[in-house]
């Protein structure tokens, strides 16, 4: 996590100091870090995803790489302070800070959504999901008060304002899945499924066009929810034992960090289909990403107990006393080699390295190494981007097919629920108005046609709707000979 400079007066400096010495340093839990691997996963996911050819088909002929302006001044006051702050933390190294236009192409304006859901780092304590009971962060025993606000405050997550007020993390949040629909997410799945609705409704092409990025940022702020259920500290509950285990954070993610940054991450898996939102992550099933995850992997606080030896401690005890000990009944403990030679030893489920432990003669020891970061990353990294390719996909996964002839244009809704459709006539200045009349509820397969007016050179359409997997929004748009 980089820590932001700050100014305080030299009594606040000197009372933070002091306590800062008593107490250790505390960093804040964000998910996998957001520059680099949040970025990186994100990419990947896209680059597998239909949006590339989604874009292509809404007039964006560039897809991925189409330039798109932000519109600061189409955007509130209080909005675009906020959001023109935090887009202006982002790493101009990274590739997805807009410019000072306002631009950047379509698929790192997903990237930059990605990061912006942990941008402060505060906001991932609402990632945190236990797939067995679909609750969040949950950390009520653990630090509080001055303590965990001092600490706090030292890695730059929050303000002298904010300790003061009561706002700054508290150890507690909603599940990953409420946050997703939380009226304080402004990176949720109702803003990206509006935004990409006033994509098409809009009159002005500068207003579409900035709608659209707001989509984008939010449907990168969606994937990257699902991109930390796939780290097992947020899927065990396991602030205090990942995040405040040492000085600098979760070891597993910074091993990720340093072993693979942002473009040395592997290829997607194939994109994951799923029923429904709520199932990509946590299903009864167990083919979410929060259910793969868990009963997978340890995370720093939900290993076994160190098991205390003497003379006549058999195996099968310390296996006993392990399992025992254990948070989560999966990943357990079994065939332990418990020669007293230090050497360190793996525990292996499914053909990865998921423990490590070493036997001192008086003492088994179980840890979290390197070889098992290395396990776990190349196990879930092309699995969290499937997973998130999958999820993309599945946001978009409704279109409206366009056909012209004669003077009119057919709209049909390919292969999903039933929802009302709007149709919009666009004139060579861009302008677009709602032809009145045509508005009509569409089924799958049917087919609406509509005359297409004098002087547009564009038709576009918009369908808001409900199946088997939830709501969804599809668009459509056909330029006119």
């Amino acid at each position: 996590m980089r820590r932001s400079s700050r100014r305080t007066s030299a009594r606040t400096a000197w009372a933070i100091l002091a306590c800062a010495g008593a107490l250790g340093f505390c960093p804040l839990a964000q998910g996998y870090e957001p520059a680099t691997t949040h970025a990186g996963l994100t990419d990947r996911a896209v680059e597998a995803s239909r949006l590339h050819t989604l874009l292509a088909r809404l007039g964006r002929p560039l897809g991925l790489l189409e330039p798109l302006h932000i519109g600061f001044d189409l955007l509130g006051q209080d909005e675009r302070r906020a959001l023109q702050a935090r887009l202006d933390t982002l790493d101009p190294a990274g590739g997805y800070r807009p410019g000072p236009d306002g631009a950047e192409g379509a698929g790192a304006w997903v990237m930059a959504g990605a990061v912006l859901a942990n941008t402060p780092p505060e906001r991932a304590a609402n990632h945190f999901l236990d797939p067995a009971n679909h609750k969040g962060l949950d950390d009520a025993p653990g630090l509080s008060g001055i303590a965990h606000s001092l600490r706090l405050f030292l890695d730059g997550g929050t303000s002298v304002r904010g300790l003061a007020a009561g706002t700054a993390f508290t150890l507690q949040g909603k599940s990953a899945l409420d946050w997703l629909s939380s009226p304080g997410n402004d990176l949720s799945v109702p803003v990206f499924f509006n935004n990409w609705e006033r994509a098409v409704t809009l009159a002005e092409p500068r207003a579409r066009e900035s709608a659209l990025v707001r989509a984008l940022l939010a449907l990168g702020g969606v994937m990257a929810v699902l991109e930390d259920v796939g780290q097992p500290a947020f899927v065990r509950n396991d602030f205090r034992g990942d995040f405040l285990h040492g000085d600098a954070g979760s070891a597993y993610e910074q091993f990720v960090e340093e072993h693979y940054g942002r473009t040395g991450l592997p290829a997607a898996a194939a994109p994951v289909s799923r029923p429904d939102l709520a199932s990509f992550f946590a299903s009864a099933d167990g083919q979410g990403l929060a259910n793969r995850t868990q009963r997978r992997f340890f995370s720093e606080g939900t290993m076994p107990a160190d098991i205390s030896l003497d003379r006549d401690t058999k195996v099968d005890d310390v296996v006993r006393r392990a399992r025992e000990s254990l948070t989560y009944p999966s990943p357990t403990v079994s065939a332990l080699a418990l020669r007293s030679d230090h050497r360190r030893r793996y525990l292996v489920v499914e053909g990865h390295r998921v423990l490590a432990y070493e036997n001192s003669g008086s003492q088994v020891r179980f840890l979290l190494d390197d070889a098992v970061h290395a396990d776990m990353a190349r196990a879930l990294l092309p699995e969290i981007a499937g997973y998130a390719a999958g999820l993309l996909n599945h946001l978009l996964r409704a279109s409206l097919e366009m056909t012209a002839a004669g003077g009119k244009v057919t709209i049909r809704l390919g292969g999903v629920g039933q929802g009302g459709v709007r149709v919009f006539a666009e004139d060579t200045s861009g302008h677009r108005r709602e032809l009145p009349g045509a508005a009509a509820s569409l089924l799958p397969g049917a087919e609406l046609v509509v005359d297409v007016p004098a002087g547009a050179r564009k038709l576009a359409a918009v369908l808001r709707g409900h199946d088997t997997s939830g709501p969804f929004v599809a668009a459509g748009e056909l330029a006119l000979p």
